[in-house]
Parts: structure tokens; sequence; C-alpha cells
């Protein structure tokens, strides 16, 4: 008997095992046909079952060739280049190994196939030759590569492939929880791997999950041609006698025996994606046994997906999965069975059931059309799965911003009507250019209503951001759309304005609940940009369109603020308000566009470390804001921009050093917030009092009051993480949870209590390590030197070192704002006291020099910069006790009379720049740590307490 004829021997007892000795016979009759010797075999291998059991079915039932060796001993085996290692996996006639390359040339991992043990018959051979010529003519990125092939010392051929460490699909796709649009865009890839086979005439013809691995850089790749055919050009199709395959996502055709084409590993894809979109097989209701699942493949038609995914789950046996929970399952894709049911609604389910036709004829045509209508789909655009109904295509027709469509036709029918009746054609295109132009104003009511009346009422609602997202990018399309039709039309260009920045918001703004797309907000505030620059051109006139335009400047300023590009952004606004100012300087919206621009102007001052002008820029900021509350206590929104002044205000005065002010700006900024919060809940405004407490908390801390900082940080982070919790998506309430708790751990680093403080830091380092954008130093950097400082506390200084370093590192990434300067010199002065820890003097000098040279004193001083006086101090401070150390280890007196000289006058020089901080804050207002102006002053008495020492 040969293996493809034992194979199906195997398959049909299998089977036959599975049912109930009633309904054998009936099987037997439906599967073996007319093949009465095949329908003996299975009998007789019945009966051995029932009498000893079945253990003896699993051997092969063809002789072992002289020279088959079981798998342990292919361990350790060199084939070729390369030596054995382990046993990785199995197939029906191939053992794959791990193997590494062992000729000393260069070291490299791969995956070595082998025939398995007994199955090496001239046939088995054979087809492995030709999986391996297979792979020779398949080059994809997404198809495991052949990289070497040969046959061993006893003539067995073998393949060497590169080595996947990847994990199924389905796998990959629940671990992840992936959305059913990543999960689409994942199996696009496969798509193209198995299109790109099909191009070169082969196809696989066991498509499965445990074929397909996803590597840890999410790329999936097509493994195991050891089935797959070569087509003959020539010929139609092919058939196999034996029918290799899996029968969980085999084909119909393949079932029943009948020729195999390319639309065979279309039916095998569409059961794959039923089973990444739903969890579920096309055929779960009467599939127990694989005689009910062959049955119900070649008869059954497949439930639809939207309807499956609110039932009682029954997974594929090949998975493994029992959750059998509908609730896990969407979870794990879309979130509700509410929401994955209407998700799989239409085109998905449209899709996933031409795939699955029975007949191979009505399926797609090739894996290329059921890939162009997966995308197609996610594009928005109609598939051609569908009838193609009117109402279905005037749906996409309106997604796609597709204008005037009606209008030509109606014209085009109208130009034939004309050859019989030329009056009825002029009546009937004025009909439908009236038509068009209220289509064009219906869409334009549309958009500016998404823009404008639903998105800004969602934005007062949390966990809407992921739908104000979707919203605005359908809005924007069809004004985008409707621009390019209208020409010039420059209230159409205001409204697309509008649109993207609105647009911009969502995606990025810092101000606002947002997903974190920082370089897509860009791109729409540049387009956002363009074409206010277009209107204000066209209207030199308008207040409002000149207001506009120096609205995006500031924004953009706004989003640079930190570098030196934000700055040009903000003076453009400023001159553009400046003639304002002068035409139309009673109009509240100028007054309140300037304040804006004053409160940035503010920002940019300080990050130069220009602190007097920041605080003078951010008084007027209140100033402006408090006039325009006076004259008009119901313009919108003044109550919080009054509220969100006095605290940027606190903020600045604690900036420069002037504590107690800063605490009472910081009060009332709150006290009015709290007074907002009674009227409303709106997410905005939650928000802006968290981020008062913790601003009123850490001014707290630095003047040394632990208890109502603590207070308020955990009123702070109480608030954001409920936020948070209801609106998952939203990055910014990510950044507004972790940013509370830093705060909470810095309190318990300065409380004494370092060990339970080191937990609080690492929620904000793991999200900046999730971060794309690359603007994550000057935060990172100030988590890392926090971190460090409670290892320094715990006296693990080798760490601390590390985490000082790295923090210098990260924020030298943006030295050129004046923050990071003063952050940086921070750092080296406490790599230079974890230095002196570890008795390595020489290089802790030139850290505390290092710390000198960036905070500059003489800058600092021109600047009244009070946030570099506290590294200046600390690194003086620091050679010191540098100096004192020197003098405690030497035994030449002359020597030790001058270390001790050098350390009373660093210490003096601490002392002197202490005295230009009007009140010393247990951490610098650049919020890095800092010494005590006490202990060095005691240091110095110790100092001057020694003989021949200097004095002053």
């Amino acid at each position: 008997m040969n293996p493809e004829r034992w194979q199906r021997v195997t398959q049909l007892l299998d089977e036959a095992i599975a049912l109930s000795d009633s309904e054998r016979s009936p099987y037997l009759d439906h599967a073996c046909g007319a093949d009465s010797e095949l329908r003996r075999e299975v009998e007789s291998l019945l009966s051995s079952h029932q009498r000893a059991g079945t253990g003896f079915l699993k051997s092969p039932a063809i002789t072992l060739q002289k020279g088959a060796q079981p798998a342990p001993l292919r361990v350790g085996r060199r084939i070729g280049a390369f030596q054995i290692v382990e046993e990785v996996g199995q197939g029906g006639m191939g053992e794959v190994f791990r193997a590494v390359r062992a000729d000393g040339h260069y070291t490299k991992e791969v995956a070595i196939k082998l025939v398995r043990g007994g199955f090496d018959t001239a046939f088995v051979l054979e087809r492995f030759r030709t999986e391996r010529q297979i792979l020779a003519t398949l080059d994809h990125p997404n198809i495991a590569r052949l990289l070497d092939g040969g046959t061993t010392e006893d003539g067995i051929p073998y393949l060497v492939m590169e080595l996947i460490e990847g994990t199924r699909i389905d796998s990959f796709c629940d671990e992840r929880k992936l959305s059913i649009s990543q999960r689409l865009q994942l199996f696009l890839q496969v798509c193209a791997a198995v299109q790109y086979a099909h191009q070169r005439l082969v196809i696989h013809r066991d498509i499965k999950p445990g074929n397909i691995l996803v590597t840890k850089e999410g790329v999936p790749k097509l493994l195991d041609f050891g089935i797959a055919k070569i087509l003959d050009p020539a010929a139609e199709t092919e058939a196999t006698l034996a029918r290799p395959m899996t029968p969980e996502y085999a084909s119909p055709e393949q079932i029943r025996g009948e020729p195999i084409t390319t639309a065979s590993d279309v039916y095998s894809l569409g059961v794959v994606l039923y089973q990444l979109l739903t969890g579920r097989s096309p055929y779960r209701a009467g599939a127990a046994t694989p005689h009910e699942l062959s049955v119900a493949i070649a008869e059954t038609e497949p439930q639809r997906a939207s309807m499956v995914v609110a039932q009682p789950n029954t997974l594929l046996p090949d998975t493994g999965d029992t959750k059998g929970s509908a609730d896990l399952l969407s979870s794990a894709r879309e979130g509700s069975p509410a929401k994955l049911r209407r998700r799989l609604l239409g085109d998905l389910d449209n899709i996933l059931l031409m795939a699955l036709r029975k007949e191979p004829q009505r399926r797609y045509g090739s894996v290329q059309q059921f890939a162009e209508d997966i995308s197609r789909h996610l594009e928005g655009l109609p598939i051609t799965a569908s009838k193609g109904s009117w109402r279905y295509r005037a749906g996409k027709f309106v997604t796609r911003n597709k204008v005037a469509v009606t209008a030509t036709a109606a014209v085009i029918l109208a130009l034939l009507g004309g050859i019989v009746m030329t009056t009825r054609q002029v009546r009937i295109a004025r009909a439908e250019r009236a038509r068009a132009e209220n289509h064009f104003n219906d869409i334009r009511k549309l958009a500016n209503s998404l823009i404008f009346d639903v998105n800004d009422s969602m934005a007062d609602t949390p966990g809407n951001t992921n739908v104000r997202k979707l919203l605005l990018d359908r809005a924007v399309g069809y004004l985008d759309k409707l621009a390019q039709d209208a020409g010039g039309n420059v209230d159409l260009q205001r409204e697309l304005a509008w649109g993207y920045q609105r647009l911009a918001v969502v995606q990025g703004s810092g101000a606002e609940s947002n997903l974190g797309q920082v370089s897509a907000a860009e791109i729409s505030n540049r387009k956002a940009m363009a074409l206010f620059e277009a209107v204000a051109k066209a209207n030199p006139n308008s207040t409002s369109d000149q207001l506009n335009l120096a609205m995006l400047h500031r924004m953009l300023g706004a989003s640079d603020i930190y570098y030196p590009g934000g700055r040009p952004e903000i003076d453009k606004a400023i001159s553009i308000t400046d003639r304002l100012i002068q035409s139309d300087g009673t109009n509240l919206k100028v007054k309140g566009e300037r304040a804006l621009e004053y409160q940035l102007l503010g920002y940019s001052q300080d990050f130069a470390g220009d602190r007097a002008r920041a605080v003078e820029s951010i008084r007027q900021f209140l100033a402006m804001e408090q006039e325009i509350l006076r004259s008009n206590p119901d313009y919108p929104h003044i109550g919080q921009g009054v509220a969100k002044a006095m605290i940027e205000f606190g903020n600045q005065l604690a900036h420069a050093g002037f504590l107690d002010e800063a605490h009472r700006q910081a009060e009332a900024g709150t006290e009015a917030y709290e007074a907002l919060e009674k009227q409303g809940t709106r997410p905005d405004i939650i928000r802006e009092l968290a981020r008062s407490r913790i601003l009123l908390g850490q001014i707290s801390l630095m003047r040394g009051d632990v208890t109502p900082a603590e207070t308020n940080f955990n009123l702070a982070h109480e608030a954001v993480a409920r936020l948070s919790r209801l609106d998952p998506e939203n990055l910014q309430l990510q950044w507004d949870v972790v940013s509370a708790e830093f705060e909470q751990g810095r309190l318990l680093a300065l409380s004494g209590h370092a060990r339970d403080a080191s937990a609080h830091m690492q929620p904000g380092i793991r999200m900046y390590d999730r971060k794309l954008e690359d603007d994550s130093g000057p935060g990172l950097g100030l988590l890392h030197a926090w971190l460090g400082e409670i290892q320094f506390a715990t006296h693990n200084y080798a760490e601390a070192l590390r985490s000082y370093q790295k923090s210098a590192e990260f924020i030298e990434k943006d030295a050129q704002y004046d923050d990071a300067r003063c952050g940086i010199a921070a750092d080296y002065v406490r790599i230079g006291d974890v230095l002196m820890k570890l008795d390595r003097w020489q290089d802790a000098a030139a850290a505390y020099n290092k710390a000198l040279q960036k905070a500059d004193l003489s800058f600092s001083l021109a600047h009244k910069d009070v946030p570099a006086f506290y590294p200046i101090a600390d690194a003086h401070a620091g050679l010191g006790d540098l100096s004192m150390a020197m003098a405690r280890r030497s035994r030449d007196p002359n020597q030790r009379a001058r270390y001790w000289n050098e350390a009373c006058s660093s210490y003096l020089q601490s002392i002197d720049t202490w005295h230009q901080i009007s009140q010393p804050a247990r951490f610098s207002p650049s919020h890095f740590p800092a010494g005590d102006p006490r202990s060095v002053s005691k240091r110095l008495a110790e100092c001057r307490a020694q003989p021949q020492s200097a004095t002053r």
C-alpha cells in the first residue's frame, strides 16, 4: 500500500472511530463508494481497534528504509555546513530542526527540514524535492525563504530555510487584541504572499493559522509548501488522489476529491480570515466529528460573521481555545459583542461569504481580487462582493465624497434623450443642475455640522476621542472634495481650514483630549495654515480672517514651544494682532487672541532662561483675561480663561523663585476651577483642575509643606485616572495619570520613603518607552533623574550613576532650551555626588565643573535665571566636599591646609549662589533634585574650624 493510500485509510478510520456503531456503516457507504478494497481495509482496522486498541495505528504502514533515523538521533548531527540543535516541529512527512552554521565562516541560525524517519519512500522523497523546487522559485518578504538544500550522505533530501521565530497568526492577533482593521491589514500581507505564489503557478493547498507565523516585528510569514503543487500552465486544473490537506481549512473540492485550482487557496484564506475576525469556525454547528465537518464543508452554507459572533463560541479544533465567551472574543477585537457585530455587518459579511462559496467559479477569481475587496472596505469604497444595490452604492458614494455623480449621469441620459426631444433635454439638464447644487449644499451643511456642532458637543463627554477623529476625518474628506470641485471658493476654504484645525486638535493637541498623533496633527495644522493664509490674503480687511491666521500661527508656535522653531510662529501671530489692535482694538476676540499670545510668549521666554520677562508676559496674559471678564462676564469660557491665567502666573512666579506669591496665585486659580467644576463635569475642566492641583502641590512641596501637597496630588490622580478609564484611547489622559503618579513618587522620595517611591516612576518610564514621537527627552530625563535620586538614597550607587547618566543623555537631545540646560547641569552634579561615593574623585571633579559650565553663572545672573542657580550652588558644594575629603586623607600639612582653604572657598561660593534665591526650595523650579543651603552652611562651619583653614 502506498503512503497516499495509507493516509486515506487512516483518515477514514479516525472519522469512523468517532462515530457510533449505528452511524459507521452509512458513513462508509458514502465515503468509500464503489471502492470495496478501501472499505475492507478500514473495516479490518476497525475490528483490530476494538480488540487491541489503536497504538499500532500510529506507526506508518510502510517499511522503514535502511538508514532512516528517528528524530532524537538527528540532534547533534551535521548536515552540510550546519549542525542540528533541536527539533522544533513535525508535519505529515517532514521534521523541522533548529540548526546553526558550524563551518566557522559566520554565525547563523536556520531551520532544516528533513523527511521523517519511516516516510523516506521514493514517492515522499520526490514530493520533498518538489517542495524544494517550489521554494527555490519563491522570494517574497512574507514567505519563509529557502537558503540552501541538498541530500544527506544516506540519500535523504533536506531544506535549509529561514528560521522564523514567531507566533501563529490567530494567537498573535488575540494576544495583542488587534482591532478588526488591524487584523485585516495583517491578513493583506498573507494574501500578497499567496498571490505571489499563484503568479508563479504554485498552489499552497494547506493554508491554515499554524502555517502562518507572525514575527515579533509584526511581519507574517507563510510556511510549509510540503503539499503545494506546481501547476501545469497547459492544464486548467490539478487534482490528487490522496488529497493532502488539513480538513478544517480545506475547500469543498478538496473534501470531495475534485480538481484543485487557485480558488482552493482562496477558500482556505477565507476560513483563516473568518476565524481571525470572529474566533469561530464557519461550520460550528453540527461539525463535532471529522465526518460531520467534511459534510458541513461540502454541503452547509457558512453563517454570517456578524451573526455568529453573538452566539456561544466553538472554535476550530486546530486552535485548542475553549474560552467560549462572546465577551472575551469581542474584547480582543472591538471591545464589545455589539461593536464587533456592527463592525462585521455588511461588507465583511459579504467578503467572507464570497470567499467561502461552495462553487470555485463563484468565489473570488484570484487572491488579488479577494485582497482588493478588503482594501476597498478599509478605504470606505464599494466592494465587488456586494450586490451593488443603489442604496449600498449611494452609501459608499457619500463616504468617498464623490459629488455631482447623479448630475453627471442625469446629464448623460438627457443627452441621449435629446436625440429624440431637444426641449426635454434642456429641461432635464436644468433640473439635474439644480439637484447637483442642492446636493453640494447638503454635503457642505453635513460637513459643517460634523465639524462645529457634533464634534464640539462631543468634546464635553469623555470616551469620544476616537469617534470624534472618525467624524472629523469624514467631514474634512467631504469638504476637501467640495473645495476641489468649487475652485477658489473662499468661504469653502475657510470651512475646510477649520475642519483641519479641529482634526489636528483631536489628533495630537496637548491642550485637549487627543490620540497622541503629534506628527499627524502637525500635518493637519499645516494644511489649515495654507488655507487660512489664502483666505486672509483674499480678505485683508476682515478681522475674523486675520484672527484665524494669527490663531494658527500661535497654535503652531505652541506645538514647537520647547524648541527654537516655535518662537517665530508666535512672533508672526503677535505682528498680526498688533495691526488688529490698531484697527479694531475694542474687539474682544482680538483681545482674547492677544492674551493667549502673551501666554505663549511667556513660555518661550521662560524656556530661554529669561525668567523676569516671562513673568511680565504671563502677568499681561492674566490682566487681559481679567479685563475681558470685567467688560463682558458672558464671554464664552472667560471664567475658565481667567482661572487658567492665574495658574500659569503662579507657575511662572514659582519658576522665578517667588514661592509665596506663586502659592497664592495657584490657590486662587484652583478655587476658580473648583467653582467651575460645580457648574458641570466637562472633561477639560476636570483636567485643568487636576493640573492646577498638581501645580499647587508642587509649590507646597517646594516650600516644605508635605501634607497639602500629598492631598492635592492624590485628588489630581483620582480625577485623571477616572477620566482615563472612561476614555482609554485618549493618550493625553494617560500622560496626565503618569504625571500625577510621578508627583506622588517624588513626594515619597523627599519624605524619606525612597523604596516606595520607585514604583511611581516606572509607569512614566514605560509610557515614554512606547512613545513614537522623538520629543521625549526632557520628560524622560526628569524621570530618570528622580529614579537616580531614589537609588542614591538607598545606597544603590551603581544604578544611581546609570540613571543620572541616562537622564543627561535624554535631556541633551533637547539642550537648545534653557530648562534642558539646567537639567543637564543638575544631572552632572548628581553624577559627581555618586562618583564621590565610589571614590572616583578625579571623575567627580570633572562632573562638578561640567555642571558649572552648563549652568553658566554669568548668563544666569544677567537673566535672573533662578532654576540655574540651584545646580551652580550644588556644584560648588560638591567641589567643597571633594576638597574636604582630600584634606582629610592628606598627610602633608601644607597640602592639607591648601585643601581646607579650597573647601572653604567652594562652600562660600555655594552660599553666595544660594543667596541669589529668595526662597530656596526642596527641588529646583525646573523640578530637578536640589541640595540644602543649611547643610552647606554646616559644612562651611566645619571647614573653618580646621587649623590654617581659610576664613572670610
